[in-house]
Formats: structure tokens, C-alpha cells, sequence
């Protein structure tokens, strides 16, 4: 099941109001230029962003939960 990109980019938002101030910035921009690749149908560009996402996620020392909730696990 694939997640839907504006639930993913609202959850990175949320998260990031509790998140460490410098994990907080790359979540706020990784929610943005998610954003930005869905509104130019950008596919890859997507698949980019995800792959930041999750790398955030695997070494995030704030919860993020909303966002892990999102993702299937080993993605």
C-alpha cells in the first residue's frame, strides 16, 4: 500500500513542531519540496525526496511518530 504524499507532507509538518530544531528544519523542507514534486508530477523527484525522508527517520533521535505511522516498516 503506498502512502498517500499529502498525508506524509502534513505528518512531517506536525512532527516537526516537536522534533529537534535541526531535524525540525530538514523535515519542514522535506515537507515543502514533497510539496513542490507532487504540484510538477515529478515521479522521481518524489522517490528522491523519500529516500531523504526515510534517512531522516533512520537516524532521528526525535520521535517522528506520525510520519513512522505512515511508512511501512523497512521502507
Amino acid at each position: 500500500m503506498r502512502v498517500s504524499q499529502q498525508k506524509l507532507v502534513e505528518a512531517l509538518k506536525e512532527d516537526a513542531r516537536s522534533a529537534e530544531p535541526e531535524e525540525a528544519v530538514r523535515a519542514r523542507e522535506y515537507a515543502e519540496d514533497l510539496e513542490e514534486a507532487v504540484r510538477t508530477e515529478s515521479p522521481a523527484r518524489a522517490d528522491r525526496i523519500l529516500g531523504r525522508i526515510n534517512t531522516l527517520l533512520s537516524s532521528a533521535t526525535s520521535a517522528f511518530s506520525l510520519t513512522r505511522d505512515l511508512l511501512p516498516p523497512g521502507s
